[in-house]
């Protein structure tokens, strides 16, 4: 089973509203300074815990189920797709001063 398009869709737009305010994960990723040395790759693993965690919830609310492993690997390739992406907004942020 692989994912439906609405839902397929709402991930692409979960990531593209993420993509647009990437200050929010460089802020977190400084608050956690004292614990890492690398805070743009805390900032992207913030980012991907975003975009995981907050499919996963609207996939479970909208089809009352668990992702397959079919479905979890579809969009794992997606986020895997866009990961350049992810990191070139953090790292503009960071050049920003934000």
């Amino acid at each position: 089973m692989t994912l439906p398009s609405g839902l397929k869709s709402t991930l692409y737009s979960l990531i593209d509203d993420l993509l647009q305010n990437p200050n929010s994960m460089r802020k977190m990723a400084n608050d956690l300074k004292p614990l890492s040395r690398d805070n743009t790759e805390v900032a992207f693993g913030i980012f991907i815990g975003y975009v995981t965690g907050g499919f996963a919830e609207i996939f479970f609310d909208s089809q009352k189920r668990s992702m397959t492993q079919l479905e979890a690997g579809e969009v794992k390739e997606i986020i895997l797709k866009r990961a350049t992406e992810m990191k070139k907004a953090i790292a503009y942020a960071k050049s920003q001063g934000n």
